[in-house]
């Protein structure tokens, strides 16, 4: 169990760090064209395996975590201290990657569907955001009663993504263009808890000692993400108010014209 484990984590590794290259091609490039679709499915399918992937081995570590870390660290006061800190970490991860999992689905999907979000309104599409609500929830329970920092911030947003999916699947209906600034949003919001998880393991060695540079690294992607995702979504927003404007006027035009 510990070797399958080793490499299946060893895999979320490699595909992981492809994913975070991956990303800023489509996310930089025309909307639409040739490499903003071609990389844009590379990126999805090796962001898929890397959420998979860590979805598989946080369930494996939290389910056995003795069996995957047999030798408690010194530093530990107990056994059930080390397996608590075991949980909890995987806990974190095992949203992170619900998270992320949940980002891509969707983020692919709205495109297939349109304005058909009816579609969405199954099992089969529902058991994912609402997975992620339920771990997020013990997640944000676990940080706040033993104090991580890191899980009080992302649990609260891992929450709002999945009530937001939900709440976008059942909406009465779907304005024209919608699901392409929830397809910029979500795709984004993939990168950011990729970056995330990336600078809450690696980043934690990295700045080992500087806690400030810890919290530091683990909020940046949300703080370039969140104001990259409003800017991009606004540019390709569909201009509702415009085309309702030239419908009035198109109306008062023809019954003006009824008149004369």
């Amino acid at each position: 169990m510990q070797s399958i484990h080793g490499y299946i984590v060893a895999a979320h590794i490699v595909a992981g760090a492809l994913s975070l290259i991956l990303f800023w091609v489509p996310t930089l490039t025309k909307k639409g064209g040739k490499v903003h679709s071609q990389f844009g499915d590379y990126y999805v399918k090796a962001m898929l395996f890397t959420s998979i992937s860590g979805v598989i081995s946080s369930t494996i570590a939290l389910v056995a975590p003795l069996t995957i870390y047999p030798t408690v660290p010194e530093h530990f006061e107990s056994t059930e201290h080390f397996t608590a800190h075991l949980r909890g970490q995987y806990t974190f991860l095992l949203m992170l990657s619900l998270l992320v999992w949940n980002n891509i689905r969707h983020a692919v999907t709205v495109l297939a569907v349109k304005r058909d979000v009816a579609k969405l309104r199954t099992i089969n599409y529902l058991w994912l955001p609402a997975l992620l609500f339920v771990v997020a929830v013990i997640a944000l329970y676990q940080g706040v009663t033993y104090g991580i920092t890191l899980t009080c911030i992302f649990a609260p947003i891992a929450l709002f993504n999945a009530v937001g999916i939900v709440r976008y699947a059942f909406q009465k209906e779907s304005v024209s263009g919608t699901w392409v600034t929830q397809h910029i949003g979500h795709i984004i919001g993939s990168g950011i808890g990729a970056y995330t998880a990336f600078f809450a393991f690696g980043g934690r060695t990295l700045f080992e000692g500087v806690p400030s540079l810890q919290i530091a690294s683990w909020v940046l992607p949300s703080l370039i993400g969140v104001p990259f995702t409003i800017w991009l979504s606004n540019k390709y927003k569909p201009k509702q108010k415009k085309r309702k404007s030239e419908s009035v006027k198109a109306s008062v035009k023809t019954k003006a014209a009824e008149l004369n």
